[in-house]
């Protein structure tokens, strides 16, 4: 049995490794933030559907798959496991670590919007991150991933994970 699990270790740790890993950016939209976004936990995101329990997040244009007004991009429903280290200058948060899993529901379109404008998986925003993330203040994703570290735009890693570890429902 021991012989087993060790080596299923290495095998897990390949398959993680090999998995869709991303330097990311994090920001926060919806009801009350700095742009007067409405509630961002609705169905009339891109996606078509809002959960009804767990986070979710409009996911960069270079992984959402599709513009805005092309419907549902391949992106829709996928799970990513987001971890927050700094703020946008470096400097390590107070929280630095902290993980949540998200369900992408959204669309944050490239054009007029430099944090979401890589035109592809390779490129890098201003802040070097090759994806951004904007995580839903409704469903409460934003509060889980900045918590009280006092800022709105953190950096970190996005990797793309089984939706069996994100906490939620979804209403479709």
């Amino acid at each position: 049995m021991l012989s087993q699990a060790l080596l299923l270790t290495p095998l897990a740790f390949a398959l993680k490794a090999s998995a869709q890993n991303y330097s990311a950016s994090f920001t926060q939209y919806g009801s009350g933030d700095q742009n007067g976004s409405g509630n961002c936990n609705v169905d009339t995101t891109a996606c078509g559907y809002y959960t009804t329990s767990g986070y979710s997040a409009a996911v960069s244009q270079n992984v959402f798959g599709v513009g805005p007004g092309d419907g549902a991009g391949p992106a829709c429903g996928g799970c990513w496991e987001l971890t927050i280290q700094t703020d946008s200058s470096g400097n390590a948060l107070s929280n630095a670590g902290n993980s949540i899993v998200v369900k992408v529901t959204n669309l944050c379109p490239a054009d007029g919007n430099p944090l979401c404008a890589q035109s592809s998986t390779s490129d890098t925003n201003q802040y070097g991150a090759n994806v951004n993330f904007d995580t839903c203040m409704d469903s409460g994703a934003s509060n889980a991933l900045f918590g009280n570290s006092g800022t709105a735009l953190g950096l970190g890693t996005a990797v793309k994970v089984n939706c069996g570890e994100w906490e939620g429902a979804t209403d479709q």
